[in-house]
C-alpha cells in the first residue's frame, strides 16, 4: 500500500496531461491510450475519457496481471450499465454480482477462465466509470 501511494504522488508531480510512473511490475499513467493490466479492450466504454490507469504486471510465471482504469463520460450510468451487460454476454463474461443505489451501480463478472473484473459507476457532473480486473 505505502508503495501505491508513493507511485501516486510521483504521477501528480509529473505534471502536464500525461505522465506515467514505473516501480518495478507497477505502473500508474494519467490519460492512457490503453487498457492496463488484463482489462480486455473491449470493455472500454466508447467516447469515454480515460482519466488515470494502474497496473500490476508481473514479470514472473507465478503472477497475474491486475488493473484499474477511471473512464468519464457524459452518458447517464443506465446507459453505460446496460452496455456492460450486453458487452458482458457477448464476450462470454457472467455477472455474478449487482447492486445499485441511488448515485451508484456495481457490477462484478467472471470470465470462463476465472478472471473477475468489476465495474463502479457513480454520477456527479458526469458518470465515472471504474473498471478492475483481477
Amino acid at each position: 500500500m505505502k508503495r501505491f501511494a508513493l507511485l501516486l504522488l510521483l504521477l501528480a508531480a509529473c505534471g502536464g496531461d500525461k505522465g506515467s510512473v514505473s516501480f518495478k511490475d507497477f505502473r500508474i499513467t494519467r490519460s492512457p491510450a490503453e487498457m492496463p493490466g488484463g482489462i480486455p479492450a473491449s470493455f472500454r466504454y466508447p467516447g469515454s475519457v480515460a482519466v488515470l490507469s494502474a497496473a500490476y504486471e508481473p514479470d514472473s510465471f507465478a503472477g497475474s496481471s491486475e488493473g484499474v482504469i477511471e473512464l468519464r463520460s457524459s452518458d447517464p450510468a443506465p446507459k453505460i450499465e446496460a452496455y456492460y451487460a450486453e458487452s458482458f454476454k457477448q464476450n462470454g463474461w457472467k455477472i455474478i454480482q449487482s447492486k445499485q443505489d441511488a448515485s451508484e451501480v456495481l457490477l462484478m463478472a467472471e470470465s470462463a477462465y476465472n478472471e473477475i473484473i468489476t465495474v463502479i459507476l457513480r454520477t456527479d457532473k458526469e458518470t465515472v466509470i471504474r473498471l478492475y480486473v483481477k
